[in-house]
Parts: C-alpha cells; sequence; structure tokens
C-alpha cells in the first residue's frame, strides 16, 4: 500500500508536476465585450473551455481594441472573436506567432480575418451553424403571418375599428410553391421547416449541384424561373459582391400577383427601391429583416401599407441561439486542441459564396 504524502519534498514536486500540467494547456484569448460574451458563453461553456485550455477573458469595458489585441496576441494559441472584435490585419497576423486556430463566435468572419490568416495555415471557424435555427424559425413565422394577414389584423383591432375588415384572400402554408435563394446554413434549415407544408420548394444556388438540391428536398431552378413560378420567395443567399442587388427590378417584376417575398439574410441583395414600388402598387406582400438603407427610412417610405412586415434584423437573435453559439465555439476549439477535426471550419475557398 503506498503511503500518503507527507514530506515537503514530495508535496513540491506534486504542486510543480500539477504547474506543469496546467502550463501545458492551450492558451486562447477571448476578445470579446463582456457584456457580449455574458450572452453567448454559459457558466457552463466557459466551465469547459477552462478544462482544457486556459483562457484569458477581455475585461472590457467595450470591445477590444486593434492596439491590445496586436499587444497581446503573441502568447497565445487559440483566439476567439465575435462581433465587434477587431480585424484581425496582416500585422497582427505577423504577431501572433503562437496562433492556430480562431473561432468566431457569430456568422460571417469576412469582416475579421485577412488573407495571411488562411495563408499562415491558422484555423478559422465560425458559428453560422448555430444562427441558423433561429433565422429559418423566424422566417417560417414571417412568411405565415404574411400568407394570413396576422400583422395588420392585430393593427386593426387595436385602432379599435371595426372586428372583422377584408384584407385580401387569405392563404395557407401547406401546399404552396416556396423558391429558395442560396441553399446555406439558412436555407437548408427552412427547407426542413417546411418538409411538413408538403410544399413544392424550388431552389436557385449556383454553387450546389442539381443532386444536392434533389437531396434536401428541393427541385433546381435558375432564377427567373424562380421568381415568376412562386408563391414565396425566401432570401438566403450570401451578401458578397456578385450578389449585390441580385434581386432587381427585372426579377421582382417577375413576381406572380399576391406573392410574398421574405428577406432575412441582407438587404443588399435586392434594389430596395424597386421593391418599395413593388409593395407600395399593393401587387405584391413582404417581409423584411434587412435593409440596405437606414431601416427607419424604409418605413417611413411604407408608411401606411399594410401588405408588408418590419423587423430590425432580429431574425437570428434569440436566448437558445446566444448559448448555442457559445457551444459551438467550445466544442470547436475542444476538439482542434484534442487533435480532432472542428465541425465549423471556415476555408478561404468558402469565403467565395459564403457570407
Amino acid at each position: 500500500m503506498p503511503s500518503p504524502i507527507n514530506n515537503r519534498h514530495e508535496t513540491g514536486l506534486l504542486a510543480r508536476t500539477g504547474l506543469l500540467a496546467r502550463t501545458m494547456k492551450p492558451r486562447v484569448l477571448m476578445a470579446v465585450d463582456p457584456k457580449l460574451r455574458d450572452e453567448i458563453f454559459s457558466q457552463d461553456a466557459l466551465r469547459r473551455l477552462e478544462s482544457f485550455s486556459s483562457a484569458t477573458y477581455h475585461p472590457g469595458p467595450g470591445s477590444m481594441t486593434a492596439e491590445e489585441l496586436a499587444r497581446r496576441i503573441p502568447r497565445f494559441e487559440g483566439l476567439i472573436t465575435c462581433w465587434g472584435s477587431p480585424r484581425i490585419t496582416p500585422e497582427i497576423v505577423a504577431k501572433a506567432k503562437r496562433l492556430r486556430i480562431i473561432s468566431h463566435s457569430a456568422g460571417s468572419v469576412r469582416p475579421y480575418v485577412c488573407d495571411e490568416v488562411f495563408m499562415k495555415g491558422i484555423c478559422v471557424t465560425n458559428a453560422s451553424s448555430a444562427i441558423a435555427v433561429s433565422v429559418a424559425e423566424t422566417t417560417i413565422g414571417l412568411i405565415i403571418a404574411s400568407l394570413r394577414h396576422l400583422f395588420e389584423y392585430d393593427d386593426h383591432l387595436r385602432s379599435g375599428r371595426e372586428e372583422k375588415p377584408d384584407f385580401g384572400a387569405s392563404h395557407e402554408l401547406t401546399g404552396r410553391t416556396v423558391g429558395i435563394i442560396g441553399m446555406g446554413e439558412v436555407g437548408r434549415r427552412v427547407m426542413a421547416f417546411l418538409k411538413p407544408f408538403s410544399c413544392r420548394i424550388l431552389v436557385y444556388d449556383p454553387y450546389k449541384s442539381a443532386a444536392e438540391i434533389e437531396e434536401a428536398g428541393g427541385l433546381p431552378a435558375q432564377l427567373g424561373d424562380l421568381m415568376s413560378q412562386s408563391e414565396i420567395v425566401s432570401i438566403h443567399a450570401p451578401n458578397i459582391p456578385s450578389n449585390r442587388r441580385m434581386i432587381s427590378r427585372d426579377l421582382l417584376a417577375r413576381l406572380r400577383d399576391g406573392a410574398v417575398l421574405v428577406n432575412t439574410a441582407r438587404g443588399e441583395l435586392i434594389d430596395e427601391d424597386a421593391l418599395i414600388e413593388e409593395v407600395r402598387s399593393g401587387r405584391i406582400s413582404c417581409a423584411l429583416d434587412v435593409f440596405e438603407a437606414n431601416a427607419r427610412e424604409v418605413a417611413r417610405r411604407l408608411a401606411g401599407a399594410g401588405n408588408v412586415i418590419m423587423t430590425p434584423h432580429i431574425a437570428g437573435k434569440a436566448v437558445e441561439t446566444r448559448r448555442r453559439q457559445g457551444e459551438v465555439v467550445v466544442e470547436d476549439m475542444r476538439l482542434f486542441f484534442s487533435g480532432g477535426t472542428p465541425r465549423n471550419i471556415v476555408s478561404k475557398e468558402m469565403l467565395e459564396w459564403m457570407a
């Protein structure tokens, strides 16, 4: 039977061994505003992060500056960023001698990393998969609310007018033809949520093969055909230069009378002036969570139009979503530092077609 530790030498040796084990953990810097960190990372998620890494947290107030990141980054193997974190510039990459992974706890990494990050072989991950669920749920809600005039009825009753107004035909979602523009994380989720409604789903995504689209339950379609055949069009394309104002005036004119257009992607994807004209004419309805111009200006221009629903870019915001973002980041970090493959890797090539 081994004897208990009962001398200073053995105790000191054990303490030094424990210290060595702790210092062997990869060092991770969380360059996230503390308020946002508390929204995204639960105490359980932070405990899991600290179980396999030596984590350092930005104390605030506000987001970490580029100057502070450049000063601190040489010591760290891992970096966690989020909305408001500084862009990883070539100068910062040059100082990041130990950096092996950047995990972005939000969606698009495009504004936060430079080409040198990928050239240096630093692994990049994001949390888009965590946000997709909430955006897709909101999309389905906006579609149903638009088809059934729910917001119009609510506004009408709150105004004290007669109980049973007529806002025109009300439609079920079941059996409708739905056009999905962009079959990324969100587009796929929307398609999955539509399956119980027995919808005919047309998909336009030049970066997906016909086989991929069909396997997800859609029918490949050209953009013009999708716009003219769909009763509902939902936009989930990435905001990349080639997609700016991809929904042009001509394409909007192809929408059938009474069609519903939903945009929870980015406002820059639509010719906003042309969309406002179509909506004000009463020919189509729309639900917008994103805007190219100032949201208040769009709301002013559409004042009095009952065939539009507007929300201030909140499609992806929910308590569960925020927590899921933190869980995704921590798990990808754990996988990476344990020699596995993170589940949400973003490569330089992927930035050509993703947000």
